[in-house]
């Protein structure tokens, strides 16, 4: 049963509620005004497991010290840096409310708030990261439901599809082996041979290197699923110049141990040195599967070599794998 009592104060006045129900710890709390107050009597009187969440973990935790706690106990992405400069911006908004009040209008009230030239895809990767920090509220702090589900991924166009040319691809590998960072071509090379992405390449250590197999292993991919990336003799070439100290970063910074060098300078000086316009480090794994489908590769090869777990992604290199048969069917057939 509720009941609701009014408070005076000194400028205005609030309403607490009281719910008691047989078997559960009276429950109370205060609300600026009646609505809000009898809104949420009917709610708890009626949904017996969002009133056991209110007396749990989720009614007395911050939201900041939610994020806090998943970051040290769940979070096992290669992009902490990233996923912690998302989740930051979730804590500056919420950070000192509690799990359990926070809602939907929060969720999008922040959203709406993000900077207006952020792209759709970027809105939705904001959304995605407050998302699983809401999960692990459900399973570990007795949150009845995670509020972010209620709101719709906003479209996004990522069709795109830019890959190097062999000229291109010719100036490109010039240019960066005449770069100041003598690893430049190096990774590179990687991400050209094995479509892997520019954060499982600068994570990888020496001693993920099987040079009897010729395989790099990547322990923790976007997927969350590791994967081992079968490496060219190029490659492999390639890293046998370098000084392998089993534990490093094989990119490592010049300065700090455990941080992946930034080569955003050379990787743009490159660019322009080769006179490639309208390409950026991620259409590296674009021209991997765009080779792949023009030499003949099925798109569920190709999947598997990204490591795309909805054949769907992989769908827009259809057409490049549809040219090539064309082409072979022309060139075998054309006679009859």
């Amino acid at each position: 049963m509720a009941t609701i009592q009014k408070i005076l104060n000194t400028n205005n006045s609030s309403y607490r509620v009281f719910i008691r129900k047989q078997g559960l710890k009276t429950l109370t709390k205060t609300f600026p005004t009646k609505k809000l107050a009898k809104e949420f009597a009917l709610r708890m009187e009626s949904d017996v497991s969002a009133m056991h969440s209110m007396q749990g973990k989720s009614s007395v935790t911050l939201f900041k010290d939610l994020v806090a706690e998943y970051l040290y106990k769940e979070y096992r992405g290669s992009r902490l840096k990233e996923q912690g400069r998302k989740l930051g911006y979730w804590s500056e908004m919420l950070g000192e409310k509690l799990i359990i009040d926070i809602t939907k209008n929060d969720i999008y009230d922040g959203l709406q708030q993000l900077p207006n030239h952020f792209s759709n895809a970027t809105i939705n990767r904001y959304k995605a990261a407050i998302s699983v920090v809401f999960s692990y509220a459900c399973r570990a702090f007795d949150l009845p439901t995670n509020p972010v589900r209620k709101i719709p991924s906003l479209p996004e166009n990522n069709e795109r599809i830019r890959f190097l040319s062999e000229a291109e691809r010719m100036r490109l590998f010039t240019s960066c082996r005449d770069s100041h960072w003598d690893k430049l071509y190096l990774i590179v090379m990687l991400a050209i041979t094995t479509g892997a992405r520019k954060g499982e390449l600068t994570q990888l250590r020496w001693n993920d290197i099987d040079f009897d197999r010729r395989t790099a292993y990547v322990s923790t991919t976007k997927n969350g699923q590791p994967k081992v990336l079968p490496l060219t003799d190029s490659v492999i070439k390639e890293l046998q110049l370098f000084n392998k100290n089993e534990s490093h970063l094989i990119f490592e910074s010049k300065v700090k141990e455990n941080v992946a060098y930034c080569f955003t300078k050379p990787w743009k000086r490159a660019l322009e040195d080769a006179d490639i316009e309208d390409f950026r480090f991620h259409d590296l794994r674009h021209s991997c599967a765009s080779y792949l489908a023009q030499s003949g590769a099925s798109l569920l090869e190709i999947a598997d070599v990204l490591g795309h777990k909805q054949i769907s992604v992989t769908k827009r290199y259809a057409h490049l794998c549809i040219e090539h048969k064309s082409s072979l069917i022309n060139r075998v057939m054309g006679y009859i």
